[in-house]
């Protein structure tokens, strides 16, 4: 069954997936490339700064809102009829696209969000300002660290199979 949907219908969705999961995979790739790294090697300073970046900001927040937006609007213009239709090598790139949104959305949301709330936490009760780290909290900080990292990357990577599945499948 295949469903007609009005242009400006589909043009406000494919802007809303479009504009959403740019925000989405630039934050992530900002956060995955840049930021992490740099936490995991700056010591006391680097703790200081993401827990200003995770207590202070709606970074969190803003990249939660991207993928639902994202995701929610992806999985509208999947359904038969609605996007657009494509060869079957481009429908298969589609779906493993949409396979690895799919995943990097239930990912984030469970493994990347759970890991980053979990060292915020940590942080705004270790990391005080002022008042030096106490060995127990940075021993605590840096393995929490490390797990919000590796599952920042995770999702990011998922976001970027998706970004190239879903940005190819046009062209095949």
């Amino acid at each position: 069954m295949e469903l007609s949907v009005s242009p400006l219908v589909l043009t406000l969705l494919r802007l809303a997936h479009i504009v959403a999961g740019v925000f989405w995979f630039g934050l992530g790739a900002s956060l995955a490339l840049f930021i992490a790294p740099a936490l995991l090697t700056a010591g006391e300073s680097g703790q200081r700064f993401m827990g200003r970046v995770l207590n202070t900001t709606p970074v969190g927040s803003v990249v939660g809102i991207a993928a639902i937006v994202t995701t929610v609007a992806g999985l509208i213009l999947y359904i038969p009829g609605i996007g657009s239709s494509y060869s079957s090598l481009g429908n298969a790139i589609l779906g493993t696209g949409a396979l690895a949104g799919l995943l990097a959305f239930g990912h984030g949301v469970s493994a990347t969000r759970t890991s980053t709330a979990a060292y915020g936490a940590a942080l705004e009760q270790h990391a005080r300002d002022g008042q030096p780290i106490p060995a127990e909290g940075t021993t605590l900080l840096d393995t929490l660290a490390r797990k919000m990292v590796l599952h920042t990357r995770i999702s990011f990577y998922l976001t970027l199979i998706a970004l190239i599945g879903m940005a190819s499948a046009r062209y095949l």
